[in-house]
Formats: structure tokens, C-alpha cells, sequence
């Protein structure tokens, strides 16, 4: 427990020095909101294809911690190309290559991590928590750092806790995902066949779309108010810092009120947060509105990472729990980086929360509809 615990604290520290500033990075380096867009959404669409091979071929080889090192070690590497490249054709075409790593090694160790959790008597949220509180602190200091000094090295110091991410893999419990024995072909076909998992990573993708033209708009949405920019990292900070106490609580709440209800009330919380951003331009009801957007997430990633792990079948975990990240922060990613940039241009970023905040309340209305699939899943959770 605790050798994982430091593992999601430090790799959501690499998170925090990068994710939240790369549609900054790129508007610095001169790009157009639509650009910028259109390197965030190839980066989630190499994802998509990127995380469920990887998973895959992690669930034939059985042996997690080596993919996730190569991961750890050549993202970081590529992402230092950057610095050293230019023009859109030459961005996009490195785009593919670091995207493809950087995007594989997390819902791996999310699938470690769940089946240790399940084995050992302890839950997944408790681990969880400690890279919401590293996210807290990583964003908050990068956030100074960073106005003060530019975002030219964002990838040098993803380098660095890039390379601390695999020592710590090093130490990771040595219990394994158990080996599919499938074909390749039967064993994708198992995993397209389960109807609720289906049902699920679909209704998912909608929700987790808003949160992350959120994520990736942001920071766009501070320079188009006139916000002081940087108070960019204490928005995503205190939204984290908010994080640790909630997983707690989201244990609790998904065993009194069940998992759907819970993730239909996540995607109201996300719908008020970003209706109260288009209806109030204010820098302060926007850092405090950053609270709710913690407490959702904390909902979300508490809840659904498990409800994955309750229904993939032994030897495609990882392949599921990859697959659920494709789709619903991947593909989700493609169309909201995608059409958020082509909506900040045209519209701009205010008016963008309130389109966000529409599609939230249909995510709600559709997680609420599907409610009674956690009557299939709770006998599975509960063997």
C-alpha cells in the first residue's frame, strides 16, 4: 500500500508539471487556439489506439512493470523534442511518438493498482488520493514557477519526475495481471461483447469530454478574462487539494447511493461548475468554483476505475481498464480539443462553459438512465 501510494504521488507530480500547461506552452510558442487544439486532440487521438494495444499486449506478456518503465523512460525523452522543433507539420508528426508512450503507462498501473487493492483489503481510493494531493502541490508551485520563469522547460522537469517514476516501479508489488490465453482476435471480441462495460465506457466519454476541454482550455479561458495568469496552478490546485478528502468519501457514497448514481451526481457537480463560469467573470467565484470541479473528479476516478475492474473478465484487465481510458478520456479528448479550439476561436472561452455545462446535463440524464446495470455489477464486486 504504501510503495503504491508513493508511486501515484509521484507520478501525478510529473502530471502536474506538464498536462495543465501544454495549451499554454504552445499558444507561447505562437499557435492559434485552433493549433493548439489540433495538437492536444492528435495527442488524445494517438491515445486512443495507443492505450488499449499497449494494454493488450500487457495482458499476453504478463509483465506490467517493464511496459511501464519503457514508458516512463521514452515519453519524456521524445517531449524534449519539442523544445527543439518547429512548424505544425513537424510538431504533429512528434506528437504521434510521445503521445503514444506518454498515454499507456498510467492505466496500466491503474490496473496493477485496483488488482493489489482487491487483493491485499485495501481500497483503490486510498491509494488514489495521494496523487490528487501530489497533483494539489505539483500544480500550485508550478503555477509561480512558471509565470515567473516561462513555460519554455515544462519538459525538462517531466524529464526529471519521469525518471524518479521508475525507480519507484522498480519497487511495485510483484503480483501480476493474470495472462489471457485467448487469441488475439477472441480476446478483443470478449471485450467488445460485454454489453454494460460497453454501456459504460460510452456514457463515460460524453462526461469526461466537458472535463477535458476544462482541463485544456483553462488556461485560455484566465488569458481571454484578463485573469493574472498566475493564478492558473492555484485553480488546478485547489481543485486536487479538494481530491484527497473526497476519495474518502466517494467510497462511502458509491456504497450507500451506488456507483451510477454517484457518477450522474459527479456530472451535475461538473454542469453547475461550468454554468456559474459562463454566468460570473470573476477570477475569485472561478478559484472557488475549482472546489466542485475536485469533488466531481474525485467522484469520477474513485468510482470508475473500479466499476472497469468489476466488469473485465481475468486476463483483460489491462486491456479494459486501457480501453475504458481511450475512450473516454481519448476519444473524448480528440472532440474536445478538436471542437474547443475551433469554439474559443469563434466564440471564445466564456461561451464555451456554457456549452460544456449542456453537455454534463446530458451525461447526468444518461448515467441515471443506465442505473439499473449496477444491479449486474454490485454481485460481481461483491464475490
Amino acid at each position: 500500500m504504501r510503495i503504491l501510494a508513493v508511486y501515484y504521488f509521484v507520478w501525478y507530480c510529473a502530471v502536474s508539471v506538464l498536462i495543465p500547461y501544454t495549451s499554454l506552452y504552445f499558444s507561447e510558442q505562437g499557435y492559434t487556439s485552433t493549433k493548439v487544439g489540433l495538437i492536444l486532440s492528435l495527442w488524445a487521438m494517438v491515445s486512443v489506439v495507443a492505450q488499449p494495444v499497449m494494454g493488450i499486449i500487457n495482458d499476453r506478456i504478463g509483465n506490467p512493470r517493464t511496459i511501464m518503465i519503457l514508458c516512463a523512460v521514452v515519453s519524456p525523452l521524445l517531449g524534449m523534442g519539442f523544445q527543439w522543433t518547429s512548424g505544425i507539420a513537424a510538431v504533429l508528426v512528434l506528437s504521434v511518438f510521445f503521445a503514444w508512450f506518454q498515454s499507456s503507462g498510467g492505466p496500466i498501473g491503474d490496473a496493477i493498482a485496483v488488482e493489489i487493492a482487491s487483493q491485499r483489503g485495501f481500497s483503490f481510493g486510498s491509494v488514489r488520493l495521494w496523487g490528487a494531493l501530489s497533483y494539489a502541490i505539483g500544480t500550485f508551485a508550478t503555477g509561480i514557477l512558471y509565470e515567473k520563469y516561462g513555460y519554455d522547460n515544462i519538459f525538462n522537469y517531466y524529464l526529471v519526475f519521469s525518471l524518479l517514476i521508475c525507480v519507484v516501479i522498480v519497487f511495485l508489488p510483484s503480483a501480476k495481471l493474470k495472462r489471457s490465453r485467448a487469441p488475439l482476435f477472441g480476446q478483443i471480441g470478449e471485450v467488445m461483447r460485454n454489453k454494460p462495460y460497453i454501456v459504460f465506457i460510452v456514457t463515460s466519454m460524453l462526461m469526461m469530454m466537458s472535463a477535458n476541454m476544462n482541463m485544456t482550455f483553462l488556461p485560455l479561458y484566465f488569458k481571454e478574462m484578463n485573469f493574472d495568469k498566475s493564478w492558473i496552478g492555484s485553480a488546478f490546485a485547489i481543485a486536487a487539494l479538494i481530491e484527497v478528502p473526497m476519495f474518502w468519501v466517494a467510497v462511502k457514497l458509491s456504497k450507500r447511493m451506488g456507483r451510477y448514481q454517484l457518477l450522474c451526481l459527479a456530472s451535475a457537480i461538473y454542469g453547475v461548475q461550468y454554468f456559474m463560469m459562463f454566468a460570473f467573470e470573476s477570477v475569485s467565484m472561478t478559484l472557488s468554483l475549482q472546489l466542485l470541479n475536485g469533488v466531481a473528479f474525485a467522484f469520477i476516478a474513485g468510482t470508475s476505475v473500479e466499476v472497469v475492474q468489476s466488469l473485465s473478465s481475468e486476463g483483460t484487465k489491462a486491456t479494459q481498464q486501457t480501453l475504458y481510458t481511450a475512450i473516454s478520456w481519448g476519444l473524448g479528448g480528440i472532440i474536445g480539443s478538436a471542437l474547443g479550439g475551433v469554439l474559443v476561436d469563434g466564440l471564445g472561452a466564456h461561451y464555451l462553459y456554457l456549452i460544456l455545462c449542456g453537455l454534463c446535463t446530458i451525461a447526468a440524464v444518461l448515467f441515471f438512465a443506465f442505473r439499473r446495470h449496477q444491479q449486474q455489477v454490485a454481485p460481481t464486486v461483491a464475490a
